[in-house]
């Protein structure tokens, strides 16, 4: 099975927790600028929207850390038909 990344920015609390995880992970600090998550915030509204850069790794950790569920890692099936060993 494959993972994917379930995004529901509605829950989302603005906290970046994710992004501090993602500098941790990728790159052994914790800086907002290395991370491969922004989180951009409407602080007066409420709203925080949460996007990857390209370089994202999809190692998941983000996942893993954020204690909203706002991301979370979803095993998805593999649409080819094909099973992980490659033989049906």
């Amino acid at each position: 099975m494959k993972k994917e990344l379930i995004i529901t920015p509605a829950k989302c609390i603005g906290c970046s927790t994710c992004a501090l995880t993602c500098s941790l992970v990728n790159q052994g600090e914790f800086d907002l600028a290395k991370s491969h998550i922004r989180i951009t915030k409407y602080d007066f509204e409420g709203i925080f929207l949460i996007s990857f850069l390209s370089s994202c790794k999809s190692c998941h950790q983000c996942a893993k850390a954020c204690p909203s569920g706002a991301i979370r890692s979803m095993n998805v099936p593999d649409n080819t038909g094909h099973t992980e060993g490659g033989a049906n």
